[in-house]
């Protein structure tokens, strides 16, 4: 068996301006205090491996959560392209393109932002990386520390949710979410853990 913790990152300017990320390379915002996230994070560990998006906002929370590991980059765990909608926000969208956003997000599965990438893309690249990652270490407790989407997209694959608006999981952007990986399958173990 498997224990696979899931970390959102740590917070960005971009977050703070509630700018669509996408694949953007975004720095921590340099005000980050990982400190509070340790106790919770020890709690459930220890953690034998930790793998990481290769976006830059990834790297830097591994680096400052795990100095004694050298996390794996793991190109599967990069956040969904948002295309065109990179750099601006949910509301504007809204607000200049009525029935734009609603649309794709009609889509459940289907979403997928112009010239970006679909959920269903994101949901295979992110199984393919724990499957890679966990293939022939039975017994591990692995951290991968990636974004918001990626754990949105796989916690609602894991519940079964049609990933429609109120019909969806709910995933706080500051916790740790737990799955098992044994004979039975991939499994949500329990999600929502606060960090602070």
């Amino acid at each position: 068996m498997n224990v696979i913790g899931l970390l959102r990152h740590g917070p960005t300017a971009w977050n703070r301006e509630k700018r669509i990320q996408g694949v953007s390379d975004t720095p921590l915002d340099p005000d980050f205090d990982p400190r509070s996230w340790h106790d919770a994070l020890a709690a459930h560990g220890p953690w034998d491996r930790v793998v990481t998006s290769p976006l830059l906002r990834a790297r830097e929370t591994a680096r400052l959560l795990f100095s004694e590991h050298t996390p794996k980059i793991a190109p599967g765990l990069r956040e969904q392209d948002w295309g065109a909608w990179t750099g601006l926000t949910v509301a504007g969208l809204r607000r200049d393109h009525p029935g734009l956003i609603e649309a794709q997000e009609a889509l459940g599965w289907d979403f997928t932002p112009p010239g970006g990438e679909s959920r269903r893309l994101v949901l295979k690249r992110a199984l393919a990386t724990i499957d890679e990652t966990v293939r022939g270490r039975d017994g591990e407790r692995i951290l991968m520390i990636t974004h918001l989407g990626v754990i949105k997209i796989l916690l609602n694959h894991l519940e079964g949710s049609p990933f429609l608006p109120g019909a969806s999981a709910d995933v706080a952007k500051r916790a740790l979410h737990l799955l098992i990986l044994d004979g039975v399958g991939l499994r949500v173990h329990c999600t929502n853990v606060r960090l602070s």
